[in-house]
C-alpha cells in the first residue's frame, strides 16, 4: 500500500472524532489505557465519563456483562494477595497495590467495581473505599452514621452499568449491640447524597442471615443466609423484601458451606455438607418469581476425578478439596458453568453439554493456592471468588 495514503487515511481517522471512538470503543479496556499516552486529543475522548460509559456497555453480551477474571482469595487470611484466574481476553493487572495498607479485605464486587475496606496492624477498620482496578481510580467512603462500637455493620454496592452510569452504597448498620435490629443508610451517586435509616428492621437470630455476603442481581441486593429465609433489596424503591432460602437436603446432615452467586439475571446457590469425605455439591436455582429454590444440579467431584485424573479430591477427612465456586456465563445464554477450586487447578461443568472442563492449569508442580504453612494441608483451604470486570468506568462524583 502507498504510504502516504496510509498516513492520508490515518489523518482522517484521526481528524473524525466519532469515527475514532466508534473504533475505540471496540478495543479491550487495558489497550484502552496504554492509548491514553498517545496523545492528548486520545486522553480526552478516552478520559470522558460518556465514553467510558458507552465502552462499559458495548463490552455487555445480550443484556449482561461477563467476568474476564476471578479474584481468588483465601478465607480466613488477611492479605493484599490474590490468585488470579483468566476467563478469557484478559490482560494482568496489579490490583490494589496503589492502597497503602498491610491488610485489605474486599467485601463484594459488582460489574466492574469493587468495595473493600483496610485494615490497620490491630485489625480494626480504618476505612471503607470502591475502586476500579482497572483504572486504578477509587474512592473514599464516608459515612453520616458511624458504627456503634462492637455492632455490625455492612457495605455492599448495587451497580449496573448497563442500565445507568449511577450506583448505590447499601449499609445495615446495627441499632443496638446484639439487639437483632438494623438500620438501612443509602448512598446515591446521582444526588451525592446520603439516606439514613431509609428502613428499620428486625431479625431472628435462627435466620442467620449473611448480610457480609451479598449479590446485587436485576435491580436487587440478596444476602446469603443460613436460615430458612433471607432479605432482599429492591434499590430503585428501596423497598426490603423476604425470601426463601434451600431447605437443606441431607437430613440432619450439616451445611457446612454455602456458595451464593448470579449469572445472565439468574441467582444461584451451591451447598456442600460436613461429612468424614464427600464429593457432592448441591447446586440450586432460584425461581424468577421468589417464590422457591430448585435443584438444578447434584454434582459429584468424583465424576471430575474421572476425566481429570491428576486431581486428589477427598483425600483429606473432612476437607473435599474443591471450594470458591462461582458462576459464569456460557457460550449459550440459557445455561452457566460453575467454576470450581480443585485441588490446585480451576475446572468448571458446563450444564450446557453436562461436561467437566480446564479452565486454569498453573502447570506441572504448581498449585493455586497461598503458602503451605498456613494450612496442615492445601485440601483445607477455602476460597472465596470475586468477579473482575475489565472496565475503563470513571466516577463522576470523585
Amino acid at each position: 500500500m502507498n504510504p502516504k495514503l496510509m498516513i492520508s487515511s490515518a489523518e482522517k481517522i484521526g481528524n473524525n472524532q466519532d469515527l475514532l471512538a466508534q473504533i475505540l470503543l471496540r478495543l479491550p479496556a487495558k489497550s484502552l489505557i496504554k492509548f491514553k499516552c498517545v496523545s492528548k486529543q486520545w486522553l480526552s475522548l478516552i478520559s470522558n465519563p460518556h465514553f467510558c460509559l458507552s465502552h462499559t456497555r458495548h463490552q455487555g453480551h445480550e443484556g449482561f456483562l461477563h467476568p474476564t477474571a476471578l479474584l481468588l482469595r483465601v478465607q480466613c487470611v488477611l492479605s493484599p494477595e490474590f490468585d488470579v484466574v483468566p476467563l478469557k481476553h484478559f490482560s494482568q493487572v496489579p490490583f490494589f497495590h496503589y492502597i497503602s495498607t498491610p491488610y485489605l479485605n474486599i467485601l463484594q464486587s459488582c460489574n466492574g467495581l469493587f468495595v473493600c475496606e483496610t485494615l490497620d496492624d490491630d485489625n480494626n477498620v480504618s476505612e471503607y473505599f470502591i475502586c476500579n482496578p482497572t483504572t486504578k481510580q477509587f474512592k473514599k467512603l464516608s459515612f453520616l452514621q458511624n458504627p456503634i462500637k462492637g455492632g455490625e455493620f455492612y457495605v455492599s454496592l448495587a451497580f449496573d452499568p448497563l442500565q445507568s452510569p449511577h450506583y448505590k452504597i447499601i449499609v445495615v448498620r446495627e441499632v443496638l449491640e446484639n439487639s437483632y435490629i438494623f438500620q438501612l443508610d443509602i448512598y446515591a451517586s446521582e444526588s451525592e447524597s446520603w439516606k439514613v435509616a431509609t428502613t428499620t428492621f428486625e431479625t431472628k437470630e435462627g435466620d442467620c442471615i449473611a448480610f457480609e455476603d451479598s449479590v446485587f442481581c436485576n435491580g436487587k441486593l440478596h444476602w446469603n443466609s443460613y436460615g430458612n429465609q433471607s432479605l432482599y433489596l429492591d434499590v430503585e424503591k428501596e423497598c426490603l423484601q423476604m425470601m426463601p432460602m434451600p431447605t437443606p437436603l441431607r437430613g440432619n446432615r450439616l451445611e457446612i458451606y454455602r456458595y451464593f452467586d448470579d449469572s445472565g439475571g439468574r441467582l444461584y446457590l451451591a451447598a456442600t455438607y460436613f461429612a468424614y469425605i464427600d464429593l457432592d455439591l448441591y447446586v440450586h436455582q432460584m425461581a424468577s418469581d421468589y417464590s422457591h429454590w430448585f435443584l438444578k444440579h447434584r454434582l459429584n467431584m468424583g465424576d471430575a476425578m474421572e476425566v481429570f485424573p491428576e486431581l486428589n479430591l477427598g483425600c483429606h477427612p473432612f476437607s473435599s478439596g474443591f471450594s470458591g465456586v462461582s458462576f459464569v456465563g456460557s457460550e449459550r445464554k440459557e445455561e452457566v458453568k460453575v467454576v470450581i477450586w480443585a485441588d490446585g487447578k480451576i475446572i468448571c461443568y458446563d450444564f450446557n453439554d453436562g461436561a467437566w472442563k480446564m479452565i486454569h492449569d498453573p502447570g506441572p508442580g504448581l498449585k493455586i493456592g497461598t503458602p503451605i504453612e498456613h494450612f496442615n494441608h492445601l485440601h483445607e483451604q477455602r476460597f472465596i471468588p470475586y468477579k473482575y470486570f475489565e472496565s475503563v468506568y470513571v466516577f463522576e462524583d470523585m
